[in-house]
């Protein structure tokens, strides 16, 4: 690669880690427009902070990730590489939460209750008897992804 492109490829993550940095601090402060007197809309407003910052994470990490492999092994970026090692593991899972489907997949808590909820085409789950705590098989989740056309 000549050295133009690399430099080029180097501005370009630059700049999208600090866009993924502003709209991570963004995404915790930009809750003017709701008020949270009680407990329940303090977790509604953690749960809804926790979305934005997980769609955000994930709009941002695949292409950080890709350019970053573009470069040779000696100009990564070892930010980018930490970022993706943490994409990895939790995508190398066979058994992922509610949590880890959302930092992976982009979809909130709730949007999962309601597919998890459906008589047909339902989202495939499993649900522990002591605590209630679920769980999604990644196959299972990937295939049924598949199956209904829905674009992550």
């Amino acid at each position: 690669m000549d050295k133009k492109s690399k430099e080029i490829i180097k501005e370009v993550i630059d700049d999208i880690l600090k866009l993924r940095k502003k709209k991570l601090k963004l995404d915790i402060n930009d809750d003017s427009s709701f008020f949270y007197p009680n407990e329940k809309s303090q977790n509604e407003k953690k749960e809804r902070i926790e979305y934005r910052q997980q769609r955000t994470i994930y709009e941002y990490d695949i292409p950080l990730v890709k350019l970053n492999n573009i470069l040779e092994k000696e100009d990564r970026y070892q930010e980018v590489l930490e970022i993706e090692k943490e994409m990895t593991k939790l995508q190398a899972k066979k058994y992922i939460t509610v949590k880890e489907f959302s930092e992976i997949y982009g979809f909130s808590a709730d949007w999962q209750k309601n597919r998890r909820g459906r008589i047909h085409d339902h989202l495939p789950f499993r649900q522990t008897l002591n605590k209630g705590k679920i769980t999604y098989e990644v196959k299972e989740i990937e295939t049924w992804f598949e199956n209904n056309n829905i674009s992550r």
